[in-house]
């Protein structure tokens, strides 16, 4: 799923989910500094999460997998592999250096600071 973003909305621009890849859950919020962008990737280890930020897109992969212990063979299946991915475009550019990403309960949090020169600033009238 594209998404284009704004330091005040996003809106989806185009799908392309299939039954084992899948859009993840996500919300976004938006301030004249940075992004906060939550992204729910339930199953997945902080080592199958895969974030790429270039020419402001932002392209988030997660990677659930199964496995069956050893000495054990599957009964009945409901938990599948499945891979997460969501493309946000941001309209603003974002300090690459001081992004952060923390992987929580299944809950990723990112926070994506604005670069100086795309802050909104005042201009005073003389």
């Amino acid at each position: 799923m594209n998404t284009t973003c704004s330091p005040r909305s996003c809106a989806p621009a185009t799908s392309g989910v299939t039954e084992s890849l899948r859009k993840p859950l996500y919300n976004i919020n938006g301030n004249a500094d940075a992004y906060e962008i939550r992204v729910e990737l339930p199953g997945v280890p902080k080592s199958g999460v895969k974030l790429d930020l270039e020419e402001n897109i932002l392209t988030i992969r997660g990677e659930r997998s199964t496995t069956v212990p050893e000495g054990m063979k599957v009964l009945h299946r409901e938990l599948s592999p499945l891979s997460y991915l969501l493309r946000l475009r941001l309209n603003a550019p974002v300090n690459d250096e001081q992004m952060t990403a923390q992987l929580e309960d299944g809950v990723l949090m990112l926070r994506l600071p604005l670069k100086e020169a795309a802050k909104p600033r005042q201009i005073p009238v003389l």
